[in-house]
């Protein structure tokens, strides 16, 4: 299969966005994730057999990026998802009952699997040349976004300039390819997946910390009242689950590489993402302070108020 097509085939498989049963003797959890390798985790736990041991029936379903997933929570398609901490705050602040419950994908600066990417080609060399063209980003409100304008701002060119569209991960670089866009905030798989076709612009997640969420799992404050245990057992399974992938990535770059059809000794040799063991809003709070700074909250939101504590 050549690069592009399986890139391809990772947004249009009609096998991929059937529901994922994880086989268990328990009352049923619709949950939602994203074949990017940070929102990966539930795949991860699926396969291995942490939700089984946990006592959970778990259908997987799969979105092509977080505001699907919480519009799908909105709307009570599902009952779980993965979404970023700017995209909950701006639910928060427009009164929507959603909350945070456990940590998912974590950005280090040490190890980031995200970058700012142009094609291989491209004659884009510095944050000055995207003025005047487009960058893609898989949400328009999200860090995505934000990071990318803060960097180009902090390398001395006018993100004013540049126009920003959504698309999701899986057309990034054929878009790059094509000339339909100049650069992409990507995510791994799809990057090592195209290596021959795409070269690294920056790390702008950085701008932000050093270390902050990518992702966290979150349900309608209505479910997590009437599902405490399910939701418990629920975090402490990831949990389980982020303590064996950090540890194994060998292991969950085939259980990856099952779900992408990608090759597996080219996921392996990527850099893989990070997974939290706990939900600390220390790690939240300096995104939402940069979301207000540059514009992506329309008020300040205190980390806390995101939370939704569940009893040990």
């Amino acid at each position: 299969m050549k690069r592009l097509d399986a890139i391809a085939l990772l947004g249009t498989s009609p096998i991929l966005f059937q529901p994922l049963c994880a086989q268990a003797q328990s009352s049923a959890i619709r949950l939602g994730a994203a074949i990017n390798d940070s929102y990966a985790e539930p795949y991860f736990a699926a396969d291995s057999g942490f939700f089984t041991r946990a006592g959970l029936n778990v259908d997987i379903t799969t979105f092509p990026s977080a505001p699907a997933m919480i519009a799908a929570v909105i709307g009570n398609a599902i009952d779980v998802g993965t979404a970023d901490v700017i995209q909950l705050g701006n639910a928060y602040n427009h009164g929507v009952g959603l909350a945070f419950f456990a940590g998912a994908g974590l950005y280090t600066s040490t190890a980031p699997a995200t970058f700012l990417c142009v094609a291989k080609d491209s004659p884009v060399r510095t944050a000055k040349d995207l003025e005047g063209k487009t960058v893609a980003v898989v949400a328009l409100t999200s860090i995505s976004t934000m990071t990318v304008r803060e960097w180009i701002r902090e390398n001395g060119a006018d993100p004013a300039l540049v126009t920003f569209f959504e698309i999701p991960f899986s057309s990034m670089v054929p878009a790059l390819t094509r000339g339909t866009t100049a650069a992409a905030l990507i995510g791994e798989p799809f990057i090592s997946v195209s290596k021959g076709d795409v070269r690294l612009l920056a790390d702008a997640q950085h701008v932000i910390a050093k270390s902050f969420y990518i992702s966290a799992l979150f349900a309608s404050r209505d479910w997590l009242a009437r599902n405490t245990d399910a939701a418990r057992r629920l975090r402490d399974s990831l949990y389980q689950t982020a303590r064996w992938a950090n540890a194994h990535q060998a292991d969950t770059a085939a259980i990856l590489s099952k779900y992408t059809k990608l090759d597996v000794d080219r996921i392996r040799a990527m850099t893989r993402a990070r997974f939290a063991t706990s939900l600390d809003p220390r790690l939240m709070q300096p995104v939402l302070d940069f979301a207000f700074k540059n514009g992506a909250l329309d008020k300040p939101v205190n980390a806390a108020a995101l939370i939704a504590p569940i009893a040990p």
